[in-house]
């Protein structure tokens, strides 16, 4: 093992993450930086020239280490969101509970149940919505053409998520009311309203982010 080549690589690694990802790359580097070494003193080389030529061969270390730290990012995000969308959907699943327990104690119990349910609803609703718009954007690496549309596409994938989070929500919270209301005031034949309301929210919601996407 070549100590000048070690610390060489060494040093390139400084500020890198101590991760063990990093400690296995920094690893295979230097012992392929050394074979490379000692198979140009073998063609005749010398020492200087030999270790130019081989941590010449080196190249970007840290776009390697950037690479992987924007990977491990990634997947924790991706499962600080699963984790997120998970509790709103359950949040959804058990919305309706309060109100049928409280049922039985009567016209004030029943209160409490549909304030606790839409309590529950507007948590969920609002988890949705901090899940769609927390992400992080894309950060364009320079002024190329290509990073310009990655940078977009990006921009459009999060107002894409966001409006989809809070559609879903929304037809959720619409269709609650709707049985509520329904099984309240037994007006089925008026209270389908709602939804044609609904779908006006909806066109609105829409606009909003085609708007804010344009920008």
């Amino acid at each position: 093992m070549n100590h000048k080549i070690e610390k060489y690589v060494s040093n390139l690694f400084e500020n890198a993450p101590k991760t063990k990802k990093n400690y296995e790359l920094k690893e295979e580097i230097t012992s392929n930086v050394n074979d490379k070494y000692y198979d140009l003193l073998e063609s005749g080389m010398d020492e200087n020239e030999a270790y130019n030529k081989a941590i010449s061969n080196i190249g970007d270390v840290e776009e390697l280490i950037s690479y992987d730290f924007m990977k491990q990012d990634d997947e924790v995000q991706r499962k600080r969101s699963a984790k997120i969308t998970a509790i709103a959907v359950m949040m959804y699943i058990i919305c309706p509970v309060p109100v049928i327990l409280f049922e039985s104690f009567g016209a004030g119990g029943e209160r409490i149940g549909i304030t606790v349910m839409f309590l529950l609803i507007a948590a969920a609703t609002g988890l949705l919505i901090y899940n769609g718009v927390s992400r992080p954007q894309y950060q364009k690496m320079d002024d190329t053409m290509v990073e310009e549309f990655k940078e977009w596409k990006s921009a459009n994938d999060q107002n894409y998520r966001a409006r989809k989070s809070v559609t879903s929500a929304m037809w959720t919270i619409i269709t609650v009311i709707y049985f509520l209301v329904s099984f309240m005031f037994g007006n089925w034949g008026t209270s389908w309203i709602i939804f044609v309301i609904g779908g006006a929210i909806e066109q609105i919601i829409k606009a909003y982010y085609d708007l804010k996407g344009d920008k």
